[in-house]
């Protein structure tokens, strides 16, 4: 048998519970996401072995297949994959490991290969020490040992570390001044996340008009894309992010810090879910991700999608958000791949986004005015414009915006109809203008 990209799955189920049959998909479905044909799957119900994971003889019963990788679901210790390797002349890998590779396969952008590298270097530097230790535990010179090779690798390692942030740190201030820089224009800013396979990327493309990647398969988001999006009267800019998993390591969430920025930085948050998940599958999925949500820092409004009724019947549909009403409380009810509910999405996400107001501003009738006139085109939507011995504007927009374009102006703001203020700060009359 050719051993190229082949693997067996092997599952250690807990002796009381066993194993749910959604953990052994998941695990198949990352394997086949990241290129392996999977020809065997073995499990166990037993306690964990200290020196395998699984028993002896069930790992030779894997490796009887002849692939070429062992993926086990429940992470490995240093020892464990030193065992395994010295003893069965196989390279095994935990579930992390496989995700790492997935990462990995689709980093297509300096920055998300930056982000899969810190990824790898931070899972694999504490295992460092041990393997090189177990490696050389005859070699070591000196009373009891030195440790003197591991050493010299490990700082290798947390070296490359720190370039690596470094450079991710100007990435993370660059995309914080191109957020600052929407903002300004009038944008407001809508990320897109949930459980990987979810329907983001088709959700996406549906809203934006867009045609990104959108498989059937785990991961196919690394990068985030980024687009306008009108909703009624409002614009925003939407960006579709990478998917959460369960058991999400913070190791992976802080490596990809500047990616998952775009979600802890927006306005509202579109939390994506797939209604045709199992009862039993659903609740844990959405609880994942507002964990994941949560280790990322998040604390924007969230609207919770429920996708994917078309393969449901209405009636389960809404036994199935009623399972989740707590974690997502009043949701809308899509089919981002045949359209059905995107026009209450869109009126939802206008009725969350921070709320416009109306002002009257009056601008001197000069060059100056004229100019001033054409900031707040950029950034609101002027409503009515009189000339005369002064320029008066009616507009709406966001007051924070508004008053950033004319900061320095000493410009009035008021509400429609109210008596002009007295001359004074932009602050005391963004003040006024609250009524």
């Amino acid at each position: 048998m050719n051993r190229e990209k082949t693997a067996v799955l092997l599952f250690r189920e807990d002796p009381k519970e066993g194993l749910p049959p959604e953990d052994m998909a998941e695990l198949r479905g990352l394997a086949q996401a990241a290129g392996y044909t999977v020809i065997a799957e073995v499990s166990q119900r037993r306690g964990r072995d200290r020196r395998f994971q699984l028993g002896r003889g069930k790992i030779a019963q894997a490796a009887s297949y002849e692939p070429e990788k062992l993926i086990f679901n429940d992470p490995l210790s240093p020892g464990q994959i030193f065992n395994i390797n010295k003893e069965f002349l196989l390279q095994p890998m935990d579930r992390f490991n496989l995700i790492l590779e997935i990462f990995a396969s689709r980093a297509s952008t300096r920055e998300a290969i930056l982000q899969v590298e810190l990824a790898r270097l931070s899972y694999e530097a504490p295992f460092v020490k041990t393997m090189e230790s177990l490696k050389k535990l005859s070699e070591r010179p000196g009373y009891h040992g030195s440790g003197r090779y591991d050493v010299s690798m490990y700082r290798d390692i947390t070296g490359r570390m720190a370039k690596i942030r470094a450079e991710l740190q100007g990435v993370e201030e660059t995309g914080e001044r191109r957020r600052k820089r929407r903002r300004e224009m009038g944008f407001d800013l809508v990320a897109l996340a949930g459980y990987t396979n979810a329907g983001k990327s088709t959700l996406f493309n549906r809203l934006a008009s867009e045609a990104v990647a959108a498989k059937d398969q785990p991961f196919t988001t690394l990068s985030p894309t980024t687009r306008a999006v009108a909703a009624g009267d409002r614009r925003f800019l939407l960006t579709d992010t990478v998917g959460f998993i369960d058991d999400l390591p913070l190791f992976l969430i802080k490596a990809f810090r500047s990616t998952l920025a775009e979600i802890v930085e927006a306005d509202l948050v579109l939390l994506v879910v797939d209604l045709s998940d199992p009862p039993e599958l659903l609740r844990d999925r959405v609880a994942s991700c507002h964990e994941a949500l949560w280790d990322c820092g998040c604390y924007a409004p969230i609207i919770s999608v429920l996708n994917k009724v078309d393969r449901i019947d209405p009636e389960v549909a809404l036994e199935r958000s009623d399972l989740i009403r707590d974690l997502a409380p009043n949701p809308v009810f899509i089919s981002a791949r045949e359209g059905t509910g995107i026009d209450a999405l869109l009126d939802m996400i206008g009725e969350k986004l921070p709320p416009l107001v109306e002002f009257v501003l009056r601008l001197p009738s000069s060059e100056d005015g004229l100019k001033q006139l054409s900031r707040l085109y950029e950034v609101a939507e002027p409503m009515e414009v009189r000339y005369g011995e002064e320029i008066e504007v009616l507009l709406r927009g966001r007051r924070e915006i508004v008053a950033k374009a004319l900061k320095g102006a000493g410009t009035p703001l008021m509400k429609p109809g109210a008596s002009p203020p007295e001359e004074g700060s932009l602050e005391a009359d963004e003040r006024a203008a609250r009524g």
